[in-house]
């Protein structure tokens, strides 16, 4: 029995409704600053406190690496699991984010991703289930681009004072201190999303298959 609509528009919209044409709206495109997420440097990769915080107790994780998919996951582990890595510093039953050097793997992220090495990417982590384990999933082609503060020699900095006034160096440490913080997408995100039928896909994992983990990953690329 179809439900009473007491508005005729609410009922036309209703005759004909449909997802066809409707995008899922990626929440990249929103502020997010304490959901989960990860940033991948040219050196480095780091998961940040909203993410941590959801593995509970954890201090050493395993990165696995689907170059199919592009995906990157993670998951908890114990210290001497085989290719483990400390995600995390733990004092006085406190954990918070720490960086985690790797120089070889971002770099191998950066050529499979064809990233610009003058940027640092942000991820947002989707949380699932899987075979009774709790995963974080980061889409890698979902990425946030933000553009890395150019680090200047002692020399390059003295030639730029002999070339500029104080307030013309001023202005530029400040336009690039501003698009150090201001995220852009590739092609400047020309759609809100994938299409709503292929939105539960998306983040759905069938298998670990074909996910390798830092190790294999580096020898896959030797």
């Amino acid at each position: 029995m179809d439900t009473f609509i007491d508005d005729e528009k609410a009922a036309e919209i209703q005759k004909t409704f449909s997802y066809d044409g409707y995008q899922t709206v990626r929440r990249e495109l929103f502020a997010h600053l304490r959901e989960p997420q990860m940033t991948i440097r040219t050196d480095s990769i780091t998961f940040n406190n909203a993410c941590i915080e959801v593995f509970e107790d954890t201090v050493y994780i395993q990165v696995l690496v689907n170059q199919d998919q592009k995906r990157l996951v993670i998951r908890r582990c114990e210290k001497d699991d085989r290719d483990s890595l400390r995600w995390c510093i733990q004092k006085n039953d406190k954990r918070k984010s720490r960086k985690i050097t790797g120089r070889q793997f971002s770099s191998m992220i950066y050529k499979m991703m064809s990233w610009d090495n003058l940027c640092r990417y942000k991820i947002l982590g989707h949380r699932i289930d899987y075979q009774g384990e709790t995963l974080y999933v980061f889409e890698l082609d979902d990425a946030e681009i933000f553009r890395e503060r150019p680090k200047r020699t002692k020399a390059e900095l003295e030639k730029l004072r002999e070339e500029m006034t104080p307030e013309e160096l001023e202005a530029m440490k400040q336009r690039e201190a501003k698009a150090s913080r201001t995220p852009f997408y590739p092609g400047d995100l020309d759609t809100y999303g994938v299409p709503v039928e292929k939105h539960e896909d998306r983040v759905s994992l069938q298998s670990l298959d074909g996910f390798a983990g830092q190790q294999e990953l580096q020898l896959q690329n030797q």
